[in-house]
C-alpha cells in the first residue's frame, strides 16, 4: 500500500523463478448505515463484485476495492458482508483470468479471515505471516474466534519475530509459526563513516505514538547531555515538525524543548526512503524506545549503516541483538537506557560497523529473506 515494505517485499518476489503475486485488497470505510444496508442486500444478489485499479498501487499487480462499516451494525453481520465481498471480489478477479495456487494472508487480523473464507469455498490452500501488533481488546468474540480459526486452518504460518511467535502460539497453539524476518534491502544502506558526526550523535526513527517510547527516549537523552552536554540526537519520524501547532504532530520538539534538549537535536519531519541511509551515518549509535515492536526494521537499517544500537525489550528487535551489536534494556526506564547508550558512547570503538551489518543482513537481506519465503510458499 503506497510504497509500504510489504509493497516492496512483493516487488521483491514478483517474477522469481516460478513465482508471480497478485494482490487483492479490501479498504474499510465508515458509511451511513442506509449505505450499509444497500450494499449488504446488493451483495447477495451480485455474482461478483466491482473492482479498481486505483485504490492500489499497481506494482505487482494489483486490484482493490471499498466495503462500508457501521458501528450500530452487529459485528456477525459486518464479517458476514465482509467475506462475502471478498469472495466475489475474487470472482471478478478470476473472471480477468487471474489464477491462483496459493493465497497469502499478509496478516491473521481480518486478512486471515478473508483468506481462510476463500480458501474454503475455492478449495485453495492458503498461508498467513503475521506482522502485527498481536492483541484482541479491540475484537468481538466472534472476530477473534475466527482469527484464530484462521491460524489452525492455514496450509503453514509464519511470524516476524520469536516474540511475534510466542504471541501467536500463545492464542492458538494448535499452529506453529516459522520465523521469517521482514525484507530490509541491504543494497538501500551502507557503511559510510566519513558520513559520522565530528560530535558524537544518537538516532532513532519513530512516531508520536506512545507505544514507540519518544517521551522515554528524550528524557534518556536529557540524562545523557547532562553527563556530556556535546552529545547530539537526530529524530526522524511524525512528531519532528517544529512548525506543526498540532501538539500530537509536534511532540518531539515540545518535550525536547520541556526538557532543555532542543537545540542538541536535529528534527526530521519527513526523510525519503533514498536519503535515510545518508542521515543514519550521521550518527554514531541507533536507539529504539518502543514498547512494543513486531519486527523492527528502523534498527535494522540502522544496523546495515554499522551503528551498535541500544534497544528496550521490546520483542522484534531482540533476535538481532547480543554482544556485539548493542544492548538491551528494561522498557520505559530512561535511566537504563541513557546508562546504555553512555556505555556505547565509552566503549564505541569495540562494536565493528561490518559485524553488526553482517548480522543484520543475514537475518533480513535479500537472500535470506527469498529463501525464506520460497520454503514457506511449498505448500
Amino acid at each position: 500500500m503506497h510504497g509500504s515494505y510489504f509493497q516492496e517485499q512483493a516487488q521483491f518476489l514478483n517474477g522469481k523463478p516460478g513465482l508471480e503475486i497478485q494482490l487483492l485488497y479490501g479498504e474499510k470505510k465508515s458509511q451511513p448505515l442506509l449505505v450499509w444496508i444497500w450494499i449488504y442486500i446488493e451483495s447477495w444478489f451480485r455474482s461478483t463484485w466491482p473492482l479498481s485499479s486505483e485504490i492500489v498501487e499497481q506494482n505487482p499487480p494489483a486490484f482493490g476495492f471499498r466495503f462500508p462499516a457501521n458501528r450500530r451494525v452487529p459485528d456477525f453481520l459486518q464479517i458476514g458482508l465482509e467475506r462475502r465481498l471478498f469472495w466475489k471480489a475474487y470472482q471478478s478477479l478470476i473472471r480477468i483470468g487471474w489464477k491462483t495456487d496459493l493465497i497469502h494472508a499478509q496478516s491473521g487480523m481480518d486478512a486471515g479471515i478473508y483468506a481462510c473464507y476463500i480458501s474454503g469455498l475455492a478449495k485453495i490452500p492458503f498461508v498467513i505471516l503475521e506482522h502485527q501488533v498481536f492483541v484482541f481488546h479491540y475484537y468481538s468474540k466472534l472476530r477473534s474466534t475466527l482469527i484464530m480459526d484462521a491460524f489452525k486452518a492455514a496450509k503453514k504460518t509464519a511470524a516476524v519475530s520469536y516474540d511475534e511467535r510466542r504471541q501467536v502460539m500463545m492464542n492458538q497453539p494448535a499452529c506453529n509459526p516459522e520465523v521469517i524476518w521482514n525484507l530490509v534491502d541491504e543494497g538501500n544502506y551502507r557503511i559510510d563513516l566519513e558520513r559520522r558526526n565530528n560530535t558524537f550523535t544518537v538516532a532513532t526513527i519513530l512516531n508520536s505514538l506512545p507505544i514507540k517510547g519518544a517521551v522515554e527516549f528524550l528524557e534518556s537523552m536529557a540524562l545523557v547531555v547532562q553527563h556530556s552536554p556535546s552529545v547530539r540526537f537526530i529524530m526522524i519520524g511524525k512528531g519532528a515538525d517544529a512548525k506543526s501547532t498540532n501538539a500530537s504532530e509536534n511532540l518531539f520538539v515540545k518535550k525536547s524543548r520541556e526538557l532543555g534538549i532542543y537545540e542538541n537535536g536535529d528534527f526530521f519531519p519527513l526523510i525519503t526512503r533514498e536519503k535515510v541511509s545518508d542521515v543514519l551515518n550521521q550518527a554514531h549509535i541507533f536507539v529504539s524506545p518502543s514498547i512494543q515492536e513486531p519486527h523492527g526494521i528502523a534498527l535494522r537499517e540502522a544496523m546495515m549503516c554499522g551503528l551498535p544500537v541500544v534497544s528496550t525489550a521490546n520483542g522484534g528487535v531482540e533476535d538481532t541483538i547480543n554482544s556485539q551489536t548493542g544492548l538491551v534494556v528494561p522498557v520505559r526506564d530512561a535511566e537504563a537506557m541513557a546508562e546504555a547508550i553512555l556505555h556505547l558512547k565509552d566503549n564505541y570503538h569495540n562494536y565493528d560497523p561490518g559485524v553488526i551489518r553482517d548480522m543484520a543482513v543475514e537475518q533480513c537481506g535479500r537472500k535470506a529473506f527469498l529463501d525464506s519465503m520460497f520454503k514457506f510458499y511449498r505448500v
